[in-house]
């Protein structure tokens, strides 16, 4: 994945922007697109980040129960077996560098 200096930012605004090197992002961004993100935002359910996580860099969505767990769900399902589940203690210790900014919302697996 490469990041890219933003020129102009999209309608809704955005703070950088990234060039989709895999099909993590499927069907809703293709290898080779970029995609743009904001910073500092909170973080909803069904919300798709940028976040370094056990692996590196990753782009999952995001979805918190009530006990605290995180859960980072491969966008692409394809991928399934890359969702990570994350107790609260380790959730603390995952970094989210920025929220896609879509025009519509993503929705969250029902697998």
């Amino acid at each position: 994945m490469s990041f890219n200096e933003l020129r102009e930012a999209p309608e809704g605004g955005a703070d950088f922007a990234v060039t989709v090197t895999d099909d993590s992002l499927l069907p809703h961004a293709a290898p080779g697109s970029t995609v743009y993100l904001r910073r500092r935002t909170d973080l909803r359910d069904g919300d798709v980040g940028l976040f370094y996580a056990r692996k590196g860099m990753v782009f999952r969505q995001f979805c918190r129960d009530s006990q605290g767990n995180v859960y980072l769900f491969a966008v692409n399902r394809a991928h399934r077996e890359a969702d990570l589940i994350l107790s609260p203690e380790k959730a603390a210790e995952v970094i989210c560098y920025g929220r896609l900014v879509t025009d519509r919302p993503i929705p969250l697996p029902d697998d």
